[in-house]
């Protein structure tokens, strides 16, 4: 056997050894590590005196465009009616819309004319950041693997909610709030990776090859609707925290 056919060979029980060898996997990437938030005093004694505070939604910058403002109305709708869910009580936000439109009241005049504790102003929502995930949990062996090379990764999803509260008997800012979520939070997305651990494909999509990078994006409204919510409990979760 000559050296080009021996080392045809040799490639050859490699990669089907590779094939034979391929493990299931999946990625858990925590983005809500990379959370900020930041809580006054005054907000976390607040919250253990009252837990489950009056709050009204506000949107300092709506979206101008009519189809994107109808979107993100739908957002906001999700946020209020989680925390009318988890026992708080949400004042109709167009009051305050509507109060603030006729002047420049001060907090005073918005505690008396809407009865609320805290503000809650929705900054951005947003659905359009990624994150590289270079680690992978292995199904197969039950640990947390690297991918070989850098060359190998899952581009993931990430989706922020940026939002400030403000106490309404004070007029005084209370906290900030920077939570991000993915949708590996919601479901197990889970591939196949090759003996290598050099190249990947979804479990639905073998077929069509083994790639180096995959994307797990947010192909369906419903599911920007369900990741909204999942930001939402996380604030409420925030404040149970605080008031402890």
């Amino acid at each position: 056997m000559n050296r080009t056919k021996f080392a045809a060979l040799i490639l050859a029980v490699a990669l089907a050894s590779a094939c034979a060898s391929l493990q299931v996997g999946t990625i858990k990437p925590n983005v809500a590590a990379t959370n900020e938030i930041v809580m006054t005093p005054e907000l976390k004694g607040l919250l253990a005196s009252n837990p489950k505070p009056k709050i009204v939604i506000r949107i300092p910058n709506p979206p101008a465009n009519v189809t994107e403002a109808d979107r993100f109305n739908s957002y906001i709708n999700v946020i209020e009616k989680t925390f009318v869910q988890k026992g708080f009580t949400v004042r109709d936000r167009a009051l305050l819309e509507n109060l603030m439109r006729s002047g420049n009241p001060d907090y005073k005049s918005i505690k008396e004319k809407t009865d609320t504790d805290l503000i809650i102003d929705i900054l951005a929502l947003n659905f359009d950041k990624t994150v590289a995930v270079r680690t992978f949990f292995n199904k197969t062996t039950q640990k947390e693997e690297p991918f070989a090379t850098n060359a190998t990764y899952i581009v993931c999803a990430v989706v922020s909610l940026e939002c400030r509260v403000t106490i309404v008997d004070r007029g005084q800012l209370g906290g900030l709030f920077t939570l991000r979520t993915s949708p590996a939070d919601l479901n197990e997305y889970q591939f196949y990776v090759d003996g290598f651990r050099q190249k990947m494909a979804w479990f639905d999509q073998v077929s069509s090859g083994m790639f180096p990078v995959l994307s797990l994006t947010i192909a369906q409204e419903n599911t920007r609707l369900d990741l909204t919510q999942v930001l939402t409990g996380r604030l409420i979760e925030e404040f149970a925290g605080a008031g402890r």
